[in-house]
């Protein structure tokens, strides 16, 4: 956001809502805006493709110390017995950023050779033809009374991407889930209040931030969300052959700094250090999934970014 949008923005909301929390909030933003164009780069980030994987999984937004807390907890002990949780400082401190920095002409050798399977909004902006496969899934209704992009679809077009590898020319595997990112599935009033307004707290981060949501409840909500991911990386770890590597293209910052959400550029590590943790995909061949083709925008179809977005409480 530029100087004069984040100005007129700010006049906007205010005039509808002049109170203390979201002035704020308005001046939290333009520290962040500070941050991410004048704080000296702290490191270069870490391509993806310089690691060693067959299978990507990118956990969008999400925090390595909620993965550290996940691990040193009992309820995925078997997924992460034998497995070592490490970070990486991300090249982007959005999925925007992440996507042009990954995907771009220096990496078109190993972009030709992989399939990318995505719910992100962002991947509008580059070009489809260049992966050996590359689908998209778009925002829908789920059981939990909230839109955003159901895993289990990613999870199944995966599986039969992967045990179709050979036939397809696919040597590599990006699957792009967008959770633990908000919406949460745990509290879906959350994201029915405030949308289609212009208020500040229509983010779930900036609620945290004026204390519409606790802390506790707000930590609660995103661990359940990133629980309900590696239901699936479960799925996978059992479903498919291969090294299979779990990161994330950025974090997010409740408070650290005076930075809430992850703000383009910002060089806090709460928004760029990520998890990377890597595991041993063994196919048991007991899991067999279900694939609608319809369920996925295609090969052709861009996201439509804007409605996306919105779901995901950006508009």
């Amino acid at each position: 956001m530029s100087f004069s949008d984040w100005f007129f923005d700010t006049v906007d909301r205010l005039q509808s809502d002049p109170s203390p929390k979201n002035l704020e909030i308005a001046l939290r933003k333009l520290w962040a805006g500070l941050l991410g164009r004048f704080a000296p780069k702290q490191q270069e980030g870490q391509v993806v493709w310089d690691e060693d994987w067959d299978i990507l999984v990118i956990l969008d937004g999400c925090r390595a110390d909620a993965m550290e807390e996940i691990i040193q907890g009992t309820s995925y002990q078997s997924l992460f017995a034998d497995s070592k949780l490490e970070t990486r400082w991300s090249v982007g401190g959005t999925s925007s950023e992440w996507i042009k920095k990954t995907f771009n002409e220096r990496h078109s050798a190993e972009i030709q050779e992989t399939a990318y399977i995505t719910g992100n909004p962002y991947t509008d902006q580059i070009q489809y033809d260049e992966f050996s496969e590359f689908t998209h899934f778009g925002i829908a209704s789920t059981e939990y009374d909230i839109r955003t992009v159901s895993p289990r679809k990613l999870t199944n077009h995966a599986i039969n991407t992967w045990r179709k590898r050979d036939e397809k020319g696919v040597d590599r595997m990006i699957v792009h889930y967008m959770q633990p990112h908000a919406p949460f599935r745990s509290r879906p009033e959350w994201f029915r209040e405030f949308k289609g307004t212009k208020k500040f707290g229509s983010k779930v981060w900036w609620r945290l931030c004026d204390g519409t949501v606790s802390h506790d409840d707000f930590w609660t909500a995103y661990i359940d969300n990133l629980e309900w991911i590696l239901e699936e990386v479960s799925i996978l770890s059992t479903s498919i052959d291969g090294s299979i590597a779990l990161t994330a293209d950025h974090g997010n910052a409740k408070g650290e700094c005076g930075v809430y959400g992850h703000p383009k550029g910002v060089p806090v590590s709460a928004v760029r250090e990520v998890p990377w943790i890597t595991l041993d995909g063994i196919d048991t061949e007991e899991y067999t999934p279900e694939y609608n083709v319809s369920d996925s925008g295609g090969d052709d179809q861009k996201p439509a970014r804007e409605s996306q977005l919105e779901a995901l409480g950006y508009k």
